[in-house]
């Protein structure tokens, strides 16, 4: 099979501008900037793709594991597998988002979703799990996910970037908040594998007519400009390197000698390790003290609403402010969340503790997906994305295995979220002193390579 291209050739402003069919007048008169209905659709789809995708397994993991008499290390080497698998796919994923956009990719990524959450409400086997979870439904997820909702949002927006991922992203913590409750509700009802299928019927339902109607791939496809108007005012050398970097081609071996991109890799997959760990275990965690599976979803829930209210304050602060500050911050909260969630010895300080958690969750998305446009540009940000989601999912992969192992061995998660802190404060440090990248030496690029060097 031949590999993706190296290069991405359209730049931001290549495509031929052509009229958007079947729209309301509001959008050809540009009194609504068309980019707040992708912000729209976005939302809508991170509850019933990214959000379900995330928030469904640890619900499920107790019954099937009592049912089928699998232990939790072997269902969260399912997770691995979905981890290393999303990898994979979003390597050849992202220069077709550049080329073409998400909106087909979307249709088939949800129909593929619901398609796998139905068949896993029929699993017999482990190899059936990590064949239908692993690969078909983290596969869909990938098409119809974060990835490809991030870079097209990326696309519409510059100078608001953050709020407009923060907003879609949004989506992720109201399903963060509903899915464990409605999922605990569907098993105690109706068991795990109908629940399975009743989660799973919705996704395409919702994201594949939604995708066909709004979803298109950059502004200058359709004679209009990022955020619906002139260009963005620097304020900062920071900022003003990030803007001269936005149209910026990059091609797979330039962006990988950039010492830039490494350091950003190791970040998010310290970052990765730890939260793909907690968000799988952290519900166990709480019946492993004790709590009923209501109260145990009720106190993850409150992660969700912690995300929900900090999400925009998280974007807002990312248009404003230093980028790799706001990073950092992030990245120390989740840290001091997971801190005082070890520690909470009572329900009302357990909810307090998984609500400050919930705040440096809340960020997680909008932070990275805001950095690799800021560092990168947005001109070739789906082959970016792509070439490095690989490297991070790999790290990621061993951070429920690990906990998995820690629990196995030892009884407890104490161990395993212990280190996750040190991941994560590791991760503020690489973040803090990660440069802009120098764009590669030709002509186009003799503004942004001097706006880099006056950074430094």
């Amino acid at each position: 099979m031949a590999a993706p291209p190296d290069t991405v050739a359209p730049t931001a402003t290549a495509a031929t501008p052509r009229p958007l069919p079947h729209l309301p007048t509001s959008f050809r008169q540009r009194t609504i900037y068309y980019g707040w209905y992708i912000v729209f659709v976005t939302f809508i789809a991170s509850i019933v793709s990214t959000g379900l995708h995330a928030y469904t397994l640890s619900v499920f993991m107790v019954p099937m594991s009592e049912d089928l008499g699998w232990t939790r290390t072997d269902l969260s080497f399912g997770q691995t597998v979905s981890t290393i698998c999303s990898g994979v796919v979003a390597f050849w994923v992202g220069p077709l988002l550049d080329r073409h956009g998400g909106r087909v990719l979307m249709v088939v990524g949800a129909i593929a979703m619901g398609v796998g959450f139905a068949m896993l409400g029929q699993v017999q086997e482990l190899w059936q799990y990590y064949l239908v979870k692993g690969v078909l439904v983290t596969a869909g997820a990938a098409c119809a996910g974060s990835l490809v909702m991030n870079v097209a949002l990326s696309n519409w927006f510059i100078r608001r970037r953050g709020i407009a991922i923060a907003i879609g992203a949004m989506g992720v913590s109201v399903a963060a908040i509903v899915a464990p409750i409605v999922c605990t509700a569907l098993i105690e009802a109706y068991g795990w594998r109908t629940a399975w299928v009743l989660t799973g019927a919705g996704i395409p339902l919702v994201i594949v007519p939604l995708a066909l109607l709004v979803m298109r791939r950059r502004p200058e496809d359709h004679g209009l400009l990022p955020d619906g108007g002139p260009g963005v005012r620097a304020t900062s050398k920071a900022r003003e390197a990030s803007m001269a970097l936005q149209s910026v081609v990059w091609t797979r071996r330039e962006a990988m000698r950039t010492r830039t991109l490494w350091m950003l890799v190791a970040t998010f997959s310290l970052v990765s390790v730890g939260l793909s760990a907690i968000l799988l275990h952290l519900i166990s965690s709480f019946l492993d003290r004790g709590l009923t599976p209501g109260q145990a979803a009720s106190a993850f829930g409150m992660s969700g609403a912690a995300g929900l209210i900090s999400k925009p304050l998280w974007g807002i602060a990312l248009d404003r402010l230093n980028t790799a500050r706001c990073a950092a911050a992030e990245f120390l909260l989740l840290g001091g969340g997971l801190g005082a969630v070890i520690v909470a010895d009572d329900l009302l300080w357990l909810h307090a503790s998984v609500f400050l958690l919930g705040i440096g969750i809340g960020g997680t998305s909008t932070v990275q997906e805001v950095v690799w446009a800021d560092y990168f540009g947005r001109a070739t940000i789906g082959m970016i994305r792509g070439l490095t989601r690989p490297f991070m999912v790999l790290a990621s992969a061993g951070g429920p295995i690990f906990a998995s192992v820690a629990f196995d061995v030892r009884g407890s998660y104490e161990i395993a979220f212990m280190f996750f802190i040190a991941t994560f404060v590791c991760a503020a440090v690489v973040i803090l002193f990660t440069p802009y990248p120098t764009p590669p030496a030709r002509p186009e690029h003799a503004e942004g390579v001097a706006a880099v060097l006056e950074t430094r």
